[in-house]
């Protein structure tokens, strides 16, 4: 998902007499109008990151904020660029297997599933590309914003679009199958989480703050519940978006709003097990009994995932457009938007090692390749690093 970050512009209070729905379109520089980036703090390294190789993919980000996750299957990274560049890329070598070009904008990362890559356009257009020759299988127009990858099981392809609607589609011919909507509120973040899918079931967090989980072949309303209402006197205050992807574990999902809660939710009727006040963007990240989780001002925490109380907060991040970390050995990996990998000990939360891997800033989620973490930057420098 996962999510498009914005800058809060300073914008009038008289935003509440607005009419229709408005996005805020910042966060493409960051949140530093809300928090003050801190310097990096100085600490004696415990190993030295190596980058093994890097490739560049077409424009990158185009100069925006935005999270263009990319997905590794196997021995392959699958990667697109703003300007339609799509990458299937050897982890290995760092050569490229197959590239396409897409004639449309991209303002979101790629989704795998079954024998397909699924990639979204900014006017609206889904497109199923072969996974094995990149060639394309079939394009849907869905005349809405794709802020976000889709989800695939089972046949379904469901993908969300920026209009608040979750759209299930056959993954052999991309015909639509169903189609459920719900209000978006005056004023949003422009972007949105990815649905996910487990048991039969599609769970999406949506703009009200709101969590709903849908049967997967006929899209009917199972349960809706809310994260965090939306509270305040002018549309700002009431913005509670759920941008981050929802995380699901054990028939637990594990979800984070805007200017809200961080919150464990029953997966079979919705029932709260448990909140805690948190405001985020990016996923969180469950391992074992643990759930890691960057928020909006730059913290990371290690949280326990039965109840939400914290084991450790590193706060030497602040004001740094974190992305969701992923797990690496006994370390946490995040990146910042001054191109900084940090590895932080998942034990404690002291900082291990660091390294800068693209000095445009990385906003998607580093991941984990075979014995190397796989980063692509804003400038569209995808890069193997090694521990040493």
């Amino acid at each position: 998902m996962g999510a498009l970050w914005v800058r809060l512009l300073l914008v009038a209070w008289g935003l509440i007499a607005l009419s229709g729905c408005s996005t805020i379109n910042g966060w493409v520089d960051g949140v530093s109008d809300t928090y003050t980036s801190v310097s990096h703090e100085e600490f004696t390294s415990e190993f030295a990151p190596k980058v093994l190789w890097s490739s560049s993919i077409g424009s990158g980000t185009d100069g925006l904020w935005v999270e263009l996750s990319h997905q590794i299957v196997g021995e392959r990274v699958y990667v697109v660029a703003a300007d339609g560049v799509v990458s299937a890329v050897d982890i290995s070598s760092g050569g490229n297997n197959w590239q396409q070009t897409i004639k449309e904008s991209v303002i979101t990362g790629v989704a795998v599933g079954g024998g397909d890559l699924y990639v979204g356009t900014e006017s609206g257009t889904l497109l199923a590309l072969d996974r094995v020759s990149g060639k394309q299988h079939w394009s849907v127009p869905l005349l809405s914003e794709i802020l976000a990858p889709p989800a695939v099981s089972s046949g379904v392809v469901v993908v969300r679009t920026v209009d608040g609607k979750l759209i299930g589609l056959s993954e052999e011919s991309g015909r639509e199958i169903w189609r459920y909507q719900r209000e978006v509120p005056v004023l949003t973040l422009r972007g949105t989480s990815s649905p996910i899918i487990a048991d039969g079931r599609v769970y999406a967090g949506m703009d009200s703050g709101e969590v709903v989980a849908l049967a997967l072949q006929d899209g009917r309303e199972l349960w809706l519940k809310s994260v965090t209402p939306a509270r305040g006197r002018t549309e700002i205050e009431r913005m509670v978006d759920i941008d981050a992807d929802p995380v699901i574990l054990d028939g637990v999902i594990y979800i984070v709003s805007y200017q809200g809660n961080l919150a464990a939710l029953g997966a079979e009727q919705g029932d709260l097990l448990w909140k805690r006040k948190m405001s985020g963007v990016t996923a969180p990240m469950v391992y074992g009994p643990y759930l890691f989780v960057a928020d909006t001002e730059g913290n990371v925490w290690a949280l326990d995932r039965k109840d939400g109380s914290a084991l450790w907060k590193q706060d030497g991040l602040k004001g740094r457009n974190l992305t969701t970390p992923t797990l690496s050995g006994l370390n946490l990996v995040v990146g910042d938007d001054d191109g900084y990998l940090h590895w932080i000990s998942a034990e404690d939360g002291h900082f291990v090692a660091r390294m800068r891997v693209d000095s445009t800033g990385v906003s998607a989620t580093p991941l984990l390749g075979s014995r190397t973490i796989i980063s692509y930057g804003q400038s569209g420098k995808l890069s193997a690093i090694i521990q040493q």
